[in-house]
């Protein structure tokens, strides 16, 4: 039984008296708080209850240290944003894997997105996470103290979205989230005097500045006062055999060497669409640099191709090639990027074209930019938004069985690829056996 069901006439009725209220807790880590790179924390969230997903966040203290303090012969970084800090994010339900294991690069996926789609409101707006750096990089200056401290804030995950954004840990199983803290390679450092003098100077002063967490807790909105109606709802659904099924979004991401013919293994009854970015960066490596004002992403991020007009880019899965003609041109890409994610709205917003000078740090916006640091694409295969978004699984389906896509492209043109499957997976509830599982 669901809302559908209920006669028109007394949905309003329904629905005005189903409010649930919520109220806001901090969780701690089952294991240690603080940490440096590689460290991993894990949260059980709340059990047997309803945990509303859209209200996550993780706060904590991001510290850099190592800096240099001096008028003239100083070192400084810049505080990267939040969801850079952490390489990896997995979702456990009832003990079983549910989204991010096989995505080992979700801070460069989050760029890669937040790039396509995100515009400066939206980057202001969030000023404890620290996303200002994505649009300025501010002359360096003495920082005045050896370390310097964020009160950070990381949300907006990308992981485990769906329609049903009320997670029910007393149908579904317990819920845990696994964080895994990034390496200093996300940093932009910079050397003044002879902490910048010259390419060992600078190699010197990066070896010398590293980040850590401290204390951090996870905030989350739960559920205190359920409806009667929700309660007889749902018990009268338990009585139909079909399962319950809750859609989620789910990623799975490679990063390989460029050898013009990629692949990465598609096995879900959803994907929504692929995502492919360019470097010709490597995204393990950092330095530090003597002026940070133009540089708009480190290497890690730094989306990049040599040649815009060469890209002979084209997806391959199974007997179906998208696009049906091989895409030559880098701004045809872009365009299909933004129509794969906006659909030519009016209200469209991306940092695609974004960048920065040397001139006290100033943004531009030039077509160079998209080449130098945002080569990024984003092919949908639906029409409308995702399935998890929805609940309609309209996206490319594999029917259980891996099948790899091929990314066709200019191997001379980008050093390495970025793939990543952004697709919706389903938990299972099955009403007759009790059991939860989880389908790709």
């Amino acid at each position: 039984m669901s809302m559908d069901s209920i006669p028109k006439a007394l949905q309003y009725g329904s629905v005005a008296n189903s409010q649930a209220r919520v109220v806001r807790q901090k969780i701690q880590p089952l294991g240690v708080s603080s940490g440096t790179s590689g460290t991993t924390v894990r949260f059980l969230l709340p059990q047997k209850a309803i945990i509303d997903m859209r209200s996550l966040s993780f706060h904590y203290d991001y510290r850099i240290n190592g800096l240099t303090v001096d008028a003239a012969n100083f070192s400084n970084a810049q505080f990267p944003p939040t969801y850079q800090h952490w390489s990896s994010v997995k979702m456990f339900v009832s003990g079983a894997s549910a989204a991010g294991s096989q995505c080992n690069h979700y801070d460069m996926v989050h760029h890669a997105m937040l790039k396509a789609s995100a515009g400066e409101d939206y980057c202001y707006s969030r000023l404890n996470n620290a996303y200002d750096s994505i649009l300025v990089s501010p002359a360096a200056e003495n920082p005045g103290a050896t370390s310097k401290t964020l009160r950070a804030t990381f949300d907006d995950l990308l992981l485990f979205r769906s329609k049903n954004y009320c997670y029910d840990s007393s149908l579904f199983g317990n819920l845990e989230i696994e964080l895994t803290f990034n390496n200093k390679n996300i940093l932009k450092v910079a050397g003044a005097g002879n902490k910048g003098a010259n390419a060992g100077a600078l190699a010197i002063t990066y070896g010398e500045v590293n980040h850590e967490f401290l204390n951090i807790v996870l905030a989350v909105d739960t559920v205190v006062s359920i409806s009667p109606l929700y309660v007889s709802l749902l018990s009268e659904r338990l009585q139909v055999a079909q399962p319950i099924r809750m859609p989620f979004s789910e990623i799975r991401s490679v990063l390989a060497s460029n050898t013009g013919s990629n692949r990465i293994t598609l096995q879900s009854s959803c994907v929504d669409a692929v995502l492919v970015c360019f470097t010709n960066q490597d995204p393990n490596s950092g330095s530090a640099v003597a002026d940070v004002r133009p540089v708009s992403n480190v290497a890690r991020y730094r989306f990049n191709v040599t040649d815009a007009e060469q890209m002979n880019f084209q997806l391959t899965v199974g007997s179906e090639v998208f696009p049906r003609q091989a895409i030559a041109r880098l701004h045809e890409l872009l365009d299909i990027t933004t129509n794969s994610i906006y659909g030519n709205d009016a209200r469209s917003t991306n940092l695609l074209y974004h960048g920065t000078t040397a001139a006290a740090g100033a943004q531009t916006y030039l077509i160079a930019n998209a080449a130098d640091a945002n080569a990024i694409s984003i092919t949908k295969f639906a029409v409308g938004t995702e399935g998890w978004d929805t609940g309609i699984l309209a996206g490319l389906q594999t029917n259980g069985v891996a099948t790899d896509c091929v990314v066709s492209s200019n191997s001379g043109n980008a050093a390495r690829l970025l793939i990543a499957s952004l697709q919706t997976s389903q938990i299972v509830f099955d009403p007759a056996t009790s059991a939860v599982s989880v389908e790709a």
